[in-house]
């Protein structure tokens, strides 16, 4: 000790005497700023091997996935494992070459080669030990346990909200507190929007120093949010994570654009399933509620999850998520599925509706109690919105826990009969739960906490929200202003412009997200939130007249019909001026200005 006490001493004298006379002052020295590692730099693949990543096989109990990345001077991926031993130099491993190996080319000019191997033929409920390589350059020793065949005593997961903002700064610490609370949980469930720009590489190199090795020890069940597209599919996502090929099956761009990405696994009984609520056409949200009932139909689990990003009920009054809601709600209610996961709104609100509160088994609580799905929105990264019970009481629902700005974890605890439902905060301390039992056909949820009284204010602009409910005019003046309640029927559909590709479609826009309409020209205007493109349709022949890119992902759009000009939101918290005038057409006149944020994400 009294040596790092003198060492200390000589470090103390060095800054205290590094001073410089200036005009008879002494003046300190500060110390140099270290530069910053270039993201090219830090983030770029080496021969050894990093990003590794557990999926789950099409039979877990029997089949082990995993990913990893390495640079293009490996040629050949390869696994070697064996069963967990105490051993220091263990003898029967096993070698397998990775099946599949996919270059993709970064922004940063670096190539990422991404390595996915499926392991066959394992022992159910094993503990195993692996690494990967290329034979010569391997990771460390890391383990998996394959699913039981029978139904566990008992197993835990962790599920997680958008990432997205401040993955390595402010996220980190959330993802790190779960891994201690929960160090042996077999599944990490994170519903999307794990980067906030679905290429950039080195925030896919942050996603996973945040999770450290933790994915290589568990396996990761997700679905794609809005910020994994960028016109397309993130290619780091699909690269990466290769799930059990058990989604919808068809002929046409629907069903591509979901190859991948909406699936089920089951383990230890619990049956999971992922939704793409990214592909949100009318025939996009049908295909999949078609697969979800059949999928549901078919299950022989106890418990059935259900996860997608974009929530049933939203938490951002200014968002209305009517197609997903009407398609797949009904789903999950009349199949009475357990939890339904989600999270886009960067808050946390957990409900259900107030039918299932109605009927309750004797005994139950009634301020406590329900039956039916429970519907959770969460968020880990530090984004934050604004949040109202808006959506859920339109909507005959309860909305039984909410808070905004909030960063939380989720550990879901699955014993027999009984699922236990807890969230904590970033330091981790408790903030919400629930526990659902089942008996027989009897199943109960019971809050875990006191009843949040939820005051409903005033809720904000909502583009597309049903039910409007307009104050009557008093002695109305003119007699073609409409007086008492309206009824909205939609009498025609624009396809010319349709998420992701859908069939027939003469352009695409990614994701559709701001709306702005030129009554003297009789055009309307439509942005595209991840293609970065803003759409002119003739909405008569439902044609794209034109289009133009701008440079970056658009928000929300605003027009001046007078100058031909639209006010735009991007994504990066600023706004611009462009002209739509034929000479001048996509130009961007005036900015980018800052704004404080924006009300899409």
């Amino acid at each position: 000790m009294a040596r790092f006490r003198t060492a200390g001493r000589v470090l103390a004298a060095g800054v205290a005497f590094g001073v410089i006379a200036a005009s008879g002052v002494l003046v300190a020295t500060a110390p140099a700023s270290a530069a910053s590692v270039p993201a090219a730099e830090r983030y770029a693949p080496h021969i050894v091997p990093d990003r590794i990543t557990l999926l789950p096989g099409a039979d877990p109990t029997t089949q082990q996935v995993v990913s990893w990345r390495s640079s293009t001077g490996v040629r050949q991926g390869v696994v070697e494992y064996r069963t967990m031993t105490a051993e220091p130099y263990p003898g029967g491993i096993v070698s397998l070459d990775a099946q599949q190996r996919v270059e993709q080319v970064t922004k940063f000019g670096y190539t990422n080669v991404v390595h996915t191997a499926t392991l066959s033929g394992l022992r159910p409920g094993v503990t195993y030990m692996y690494r990967v390589g290329d034979g010569t350059n391997f990771s460390e020793w890391q383990d998996f346990d394959t699913s039981a065949a029978d139904d566990a005593d008992t197993f835990s997961f962790l599920y997680f909200g958008d990432v997205q903002n401040g993955i390595l700064s402010d996220a980190s610490r959330v993802v790190r507190n779960a891994f201690r609370d929960r160090p042996n949980a077999d599944l990490v469930l994170q519903i999307g929007d794990l980067v906030n720009d679905a290429e950039a590489d080195d925030q896919w190199g942050e996603l996973y120093e945040a999770f450290s090795y933790g994915l290589g020890t568990q396996e990761l069940l997700t679905t794609p949010g809005n910020h994994e597209y960028e016109g397309r599919l993130s290619p780091q996502w699909d690269s990466m994570y290769t799930y059990p090929d058990n989604g919808p099956q068809g002929e046409g761009s629907i069903y591509d654009e979901l190859d991948g990405t909406v699936y089920y696994t089951d383990h230890e009984g619990v049956r999971f399933i992922s939704l793409n609520s990214n592909v949100s056409s009318t025939e996009g949200l049908k295909v999949q509620g078609d697969w979800l009932q059949k999928v549901l139909d078919e299950s022989t689990q106890q418990w059935t999850v259900v996860y997608f990003h974009h929530p049933v009920y939203s938490l951002d009054e200014g968002r209305n998520n009517l197609g997903i809601r009407q398609q797949w709600g009904p789903i999950l209610e009349r199949n009475n599925v357990d939890l339904v996961l989600n999270g886009h709104d960067h808050a946390y609100g957990r409900g259900n509706l107030l039918a299932n509160e109605k009927n309750l088994p004797a005994g139950a609580d009634p301020e406590l109690s329900s039956t039916g799905p429970v519907y959770v929105t969460s968020s880990v990264g530090s984004k934050f919105y604004n949040a109202g019970p808006r959506h859920w009481n339109e909507n005959e629902g309860h909305l039984r826990r909410l808070e905004a700005g909030l960063q939380t974890y989720q550990m879901i605890d699955v014993s027999g009969g009984t699922m236990r439902f807890e969230s904590r905060t970033a330091d981790g301390a408790f903030f919400d739960g629930f526990t659902i039992t089942k008996s027989g056909d009897t199943k109960l949820v019971v809050d875990g906490v006191e009843p949040q009284v939820i005051d409903p204010g005033t809720p904000s602009p909502c583009l597309g929200c049903e039910n409007p409910n307009p104050t009557d005019p008093t002695d109305p003046t003119d007699p073609e202003v409409p007086v008492g309640e309206f009824d909205y029927e939609q009498t025609a559909q624009l396809d010319a412009v349709m998420p992701n590709g859908t069939a027939g479609a003469s352009s695409t826009a990614a994701l559709p997200a701001g709306v702005a309409y030129d009554q003297k020209r009789d055009v309307l205007y439509l942005g595209d939130q991840n293609g970065r493109k803003i759409f002119e349709i003739d909405p008569d022949t439902d044609a794209v007249l034109r289009e133009m890119t701008l440079p970056e992902n658009i928000r929300d759009l605003g027009i001046d019909e007078e100058n031909k000009l639209l006010y735009v939101g991007q994504q990066n918290k600023n706004w611009v001026v462009v002209s739509i005038a034929d000479e001048t057409f996509g130009q961007v006149v005036r900015g980018p200005y800052p704004i404080i944020e924006s009300q899409r994400s």
